[in-house]
């Protein structure tokens, strides 16, 4: 087996994480893209009056795309389909550390009520040159921790009281450091983004959905009135199928994406955390332990389970072997646990 030192891996998984990165923006303009040259298909731009018309070929034929006329709307439509993609952005990004909170029930750590821990991190953004985090504990007898936080106003290591009760030093400082790595590296504001991105795609697919139901409902109450309205009806339905069609495309190779830097990620932050704490087998024997009984399995929120150290959820894989496994993996936040440990021990 050929080894593979801390700094190539933490280069090689940067760089693929920045290429991963790049496909939201573009996954989110295809998607633009694709609607409105379905709604092009569907006929609903080529009528006489359209100010593209002149763009339109084959005396406004609906069965062929007109791609000048497609791509003059899509240039139109790209400030309007930004914008609201950037308040929305906005809101959800600095919202970020009060739904964590409130959806894990973290409070503060008093440095007073566990100087133990205190002395381990501090010691730790010492040898690393980070800023002091805030510190949160979660009353959870499982062992679990994560990094969260936008800034270093925001910036949290949160731990439960499991984890703290159950490792010894060495593994709690192993645990910390890859928290702080995470920090660093500002992998929490990373995954932000990235949950963001694909919380986009599925409001639109819920959008597009209360449409479709909206509209079913006003077609059976007014059925006795079908001649009018209808052909705009018609367009609307054909508008929300596209969105629907679109979208749910767009959320699926989204979260492929969204998953896959964080599985990046905290390949990054093991070998950061074992690099900052120097002992990459107290990191090893920490997340073998982690991994037995991780907790806060009560926390049904996918993308707070996401900042965890090891995923409650996918530790069970029922004893997956062969192509099912890796297929499995795919879908999974975290890469899997023992080849972690593999990749730390070979240290």
């Amino acid at each position: 087996m050929k080894y593979v030192g801390i700094q190539t891996q933490i280069w090689r998984n940067n760089r693929n994480t920045v290429i991963l990165l790049f496909l939201f923006p573009v996954i989110l303009l295809a998607m633009v893209l694709m609607v409105i040259a379905g709604l092009d298909l569907c006929g609903i731009f080529c009528y006489s009056e359209n100010p593209y018309s002149h763009l339109c070929v084959d005396n406004l034929s609906t069965d062929v795309l007109h791609w000048p006329l497609i791509w003059a709307f899509f240039v139109d439509a790209l400030p309007y389909a930004l914008g609201v993609t950037a308040v929305w952005f906005i809101i959800a990004y600095f919202a970020n550390t009060a739904i964590i909170r409130k959806a894990t029930g973290a409070r503060p750590l008093e440095r007073k009520e566990n100087l133990r821990v205190y002395n381990i991190v501090e010691n730790l953004c010492i040898a690393g040159n980070i800023y002091m985090p805030k510190i949160n504990i979660i009353d959870d007898p499982g062992m679990n921790a994560f990094a969260s936080g936008i800034d270093d106003k925001s910036y949290t290591v949160t731990l439960t009281t499991g984890i703290i009760d159950a490792l010894d030093d060495d593994e709690l400082a192993a645990v910390v450091a890859h928290e702080l790595t995470h920090i660093k590296n500002r992998d929490t504001r990373l995954l932000v983004v990235c949950i963001v991105f694909v919380g986009i795609f599925s409001t639109l697919m819920t959008i597009s959905v209360k449409i479709l139901a909206n509209i079913g409902r006003v077609v059976a109450v007014g059925r006795d009135r079908r001649n009018k309205g209808g052909g705009g009806i018609l367009i609307v339905v054909a508008a929300a199928l596209l969105l629907l069609i679109c979208s749910s495309v767009a959320f699926f190779f989204g979260t492929l994406t969204r998953l896959a830097i964080s599985r990046r990620r905290e390949y990054v932050a093991d070998a950061g955390g074992a690099e900052l704490c120097g002992n990459p087998v107290a990191l090893a024997s920490a997340l073998r332990k982690i991994s037995s009984a991780p907790g806060l399995g009560q926390v049904r929120r996918e993308d707070v389970a996401q900042l965890y150290i090891v995923h409650p959820d996918e530790e069970d894989d029922g004893g997956l072997t062969g192509l099912v496994a890796k297929v499995n993996l795919v879908f999974c936040t975290h890469p899997d646990t023992p080849e972690r440990i593999r990749l730390l021990e070979q240290f």
